[in-house]
């Protein structure tokens, strides 16, 4: 309980200071499960796969939808409330399952260390290239952030033998294998699409959570295809990157960004 306040708590402080730096991911109750059966699913957000409901409005979903071999189902139809924090699903087709969430943009602002600070441990280069530049280090970082979130979970026995390559997400992790084909100890390849792009010298991180509870991380940058890969452990398991670009004018908004950012997500389950 004391845990959940002290979250609950920096989450309101990051909120305020402007740290967008925060994880955000689905969290499937199970990533393993038994054909007919409904599972909880959450929208979390927190730091080293560890997080608290992110109970955003859902008239900022712009999307939210269970793919399986049988179809696709918008989820955000049956959310209850009018929070995307949690939801229900009921996986009947066997085989793979993927559910892809993205939102609306978000404005924030932060004072030029704080700025530098996330563009630093994000990996974000080419922003802190383009400030330098335009002799702006000086100046807050405005920014408009979304996020793009995915998770797969595997239903019965027998992996779907492909999957679509792209997911309709803006910044999209794509496996180039189905991760449930593979087991601990085994090279999962993924590569980092930007509209429908490959994406070089992008930083990605790898989450790994034990079933104790233990996490173990990992980050490497993409080649010149845009791809990466990680040495798989059992249990649950994230991969993380962030994208940046100079932020499009909209004079319909009372707040100005000079930058927009997307932070995607891909979460699976792993077996020993």
């Amino acid at each position: 309980m004391k845990h959940r306040v002290w979250l609950t708590c920096l989450l309101l402080i990051v909120s305020v200071s402007g740290a967008v730096g925060y994880e955000f991911w689905l969290q499937p109750a199970r990533f393993f499960v038994s054909p007919g059966m409904t599972i909880r699913v959450q929208t979390l957000v927190g730091e080293r796969f560890t997080g608290e409901l992110s109970e955003g409005h859902k008239k900022r979903i712009v999307l939210y939808k269970h793919h399986s071999a049988s179809g696709t189902v918008d989820l955000s139809a049956a959310l209850a409330g009018d929070h995307y924090g949690e939801t229900s699903v009921k996986l009947t087709q066997p085989g793979t399952h993927v559910l892809v969430f993205a939102n609306t943009p978000k404005f924030i602002r932060m004072e030029p260390d704080q700025f530098l600070n996330y563009l630093n441990e994000d990996g974000l280069d080419n922003v802190i290239a383009a400030r330098e530049e335009a002799a702006d280090t000086l100046k807050p970082g405005y920014e408009l952030y979304s996020r793009c979130a995915k998770t797969m979970v595997q239903v019965g026995d027998n992996p779907d033998p492909t999957l679509p390559a792209s997911s309709s997400l803006t910044l999209d992790i794509v496996p180039l294998q189905n991760p449930y084909t593979l087991r601990a100890g085994q090279r999962l390849r993924l590569q980092i699409l930007f509209n429908n792009k490959p994406q070089p010298d992008a930083l990605v991180r790898y989450w790994a959570k034990s079933e104790t509870g233990q996490v173990e991380a990992d980050v490497v940058r993409s080649d010149r295809r845009g791809q990466v890969q990680f040495k798989l452990k059992a249990g649950q398991n994230m991969v993380s990157t962030v994208r940046m670009i100079p932020a499009p004018i909209n004079r319909n908004v009372p707040e100005t960004a000079d930058w927009r950012s997307y932070w995607s997500s891909l979460t699976f389950g792993c077996r020993p």
